[in-house]
């Protein structure tokens, strides 16, 4: 892939936007959900444009020194350096405590991702938070792309450790000695499931959320075949674009079958997540979005299971 085709630069606010607003990937699992009307007030906020304005150039510092200071590259930080903005800078919240470690006799009984104040209600939450992007395995299994993550055990772990961590004894003496006192809890995972490319259409299990499934994986060439005849564009999309599907500042994009010459002359080691929008090149609205994978991929996510 060329050094243009691959430029892709995400927008921040547009990520902050989608982080806040972007519906859960699961539903049920004995997992309190953070309300739609919640997530809707958030973002409404920051889709104002004078809030943008005034707080654009402040979320990229943030996030810039947060970069500099955490050395890490991990989606998963960087969403919650997104939330940890919007706490900040939302007029009904107070950010109380983020990464709260939770100690006791010597030992790390777990972390709290963030305890912050709902001033309208005047209630001390706790929220456990996580982006995640999936792959369907075998119908109703669905594991991360690097095979080192699974839906029903991130969602089991959850339900079953991080929400159940505060009921502990020794952790609600480390919150009394904080004057921490949780009046609720929320859980929140927005992301994307992508299912084997053609079975878009296929019945999903009715704690799957189906606006998060219309996405695709499939190895190269059944990627080519499918999309050969299509006038669209290609990008790699980096980590970070992986949230917003529109914002991301991108040069001109490859054609399908200059991007599988490509990927086949160096090789595809790990699956790789791409965008495509039509061949206009001022078109801003992406037209199809998935995973390309190496052809070993599918049996070695089997063997995970």
């Amino acid at each position: 892939m060329s050094s243009e085709a691959s430029m892709v630069k995400p927008d921040h606010w547009a990520n902050l936007l989608w982080a806040l607003g972007a519906p859960h990937i699961a539903r049920g699992f004995g997992l309190p959900w953070l309300p739609s009307q919640r997530q809707a007030e958030l973002s409404g906020y920051f889709s104002r444009a004078e809030v943008r304005e005034r707080l654009a150039s402040q979320l990229d510092s943030s996030l810039r020194r947060n970069d500099e200071r955490k050395k890490t590259a991990r989606l998963g930080v960087y969403f919650e350096n997104l939330w940890a903005f919007a706490f900040a800078q939302h007029p009904a919240y107070t950010l109380i405590c983020r990464n709260l470690p939770l100690r006791a006799g010597g030992r790390t009984l777990g972390e709290l991702d963030f305890v912050v104040q709902h001033l309208p209600s005047g209630a001390t939450e706790h929220w456990e938070i996580a982006v995640k992007f999936y792959l369907q395995v075998q119908g109703e299994y669905w594991v991360g792309p690097s095979i080192r993550d699974r839906l029903d055990i991130k969602l089991a772990r959850m339900r079953e450790h991080q929400l159940p961590l505060i009921r502990q004894p020794a952790a609600r003496e480390i919150l009394q000695q904080r004057d921490i006192h949780i009046d609720r809890q929320w859980a929140l995972m927005p992301g994307r499931l992508f299912r084997p490319l053609g079975e878009e259409q296929a019945m999903l299990h009715a704690a799957i959320n189906p606006e998060t499934c219309r996405y695709w994986w499939a190895p190269l060439d059944e990627f080519h075949f499918h999309f050969r005849r299509q006038p669209l564009r290609w990008w790699h999309l980096p980590k970070r674009a992986w949230l917003a599907d529109r914002g991301y500042r991108a040069a001109h994009g490859d054609s399908v079958d200059s991007l599988v010459e490509t990927l086949r002359d160096r090789g595809l080691e790990r699956p790789l997540c791409v965008a495509a929008r039509e061949a206009d090149r001022d078109a801003d609205r992406e037209i199809s979005r998935g995973f390309i994978v190496p052809d070993d991929w599918y049996e070695t996510a089997l063997d995970s299971l």
